[in-house]
């Protein structure tokens, strides 16, 4: 049997709101699923997840580049600052930018085939961890799980 969210951070009060608890408790997951992750893509890439993120989405569009604009909407969490990301990628050859030929105020971005060789040799970690840290739930709870996030996402409101 699981321990409530409540348990585990040894709160003596109940939370304000479900919406807090849910909240506080998607915070808690994310943090120790990426942590991790974090470590791995340091250690073995020297790669930070924002880094690896930008490198599969271009992965995603090759051969077609994408202007930073393009790169930033695709985003997992928005970065303020797509061009100092794509400028270590660049130092490190792993991705290459051109002025587009329709508008020279534009930079495109795409990956290389060194950027491509780091993500084939990073893909059987990045398949094999999602299941080393929530496979346990089983496949109809994660299904589940997905629904409710996309749900979430969906109908998010904001917050000044």
């Amino acid at each position: 049997m699981s321990t409530s969210l409540g348990q585990q951070i040894k709160q003596r009060r109940a939370f304000s709101s479900p919406e807090q608890e849910a909240m506080l408790g998607i915070r808690m997951v994310a943090a120790r699923m990426l942590a991790p992750w974090e470590r791995f893509l340091k250690s073995e890439a020297d790669l930070t997840t924002s880094q690896y993120n930008v490198l599969r989405i271009l992965r995603g569009s090759h051969p077609k580049s994408l202007t930073a604009g393009e790169i930033g909407e695709r985003t997992i969490a928005r970065e303020p600052d797509i061009t100092r990301l794509v400028d270590r990628l660049d130092a490190r050859g792993l991705v290459k930018r051109t002025r587009s030929e329709r508008d020279r105020r534009v930079v495109e971005v795409e990956i290389t085939s060194k950027g491509l060789e780091v993500l084939r040799v990073l893909e059987p970690h990045s398949l094999r961890m999602p299941r080393a840290l929530i496979g346990h739930v089983g496949a109809r709870k994660l299904r589940q799980l997905s629904k409710v996030l996309a749900e979430l996402l969906d109908g998010m409101g904001t917050y000044p």
